[in-house]
């Protein structure tokens, strides 16, 4: 469900979940928390399998970004959830790269 790799000081993580939603935005937040982040300057989430996103799996990206200083890049998001990002204004807050 989650890889991470730490590499030059950003750590980079894999959401391998086709939907970050209620039913799983709880373990998110508890993987995210469990993360050794010693050492890194910077975070990248790479969303490319995830196709749906609620406002649950929205909370976990941002509990994310507040425990990372606002250093969080979103990578490679589907159309559906770049959608969801704009919507909410969300693009403006978060560095957001395209494959």
């Amino acid at each position: 469900m989650w890889e991470s790799s730490n590499s030059n000081g950003v750590i980079e993580i894999k959401v391998d979940v086709a939907s970050l939603d209620a039913s799983n935005a709880n373990d998110a937040k508890a993987y995210f928390k469990g993360l050794d982040l010693e050492g890194a300057e910077r975070a990248v989430l790479d969303l490319q399998s995830v196709s749906f996103i609620d406002s649950s799996g929205i909370g976990a990206v941002l509990s994310f970004y507040k425990q990372m200083n606002q250093k969080l890049t979103l990578k490679n998001p589907t159309p559906t959830v770049l959608s969801v990002l704009e919507l909410l204004r969300l693009h403006r807050v978060f560095e957001i790269e395209s494959g």
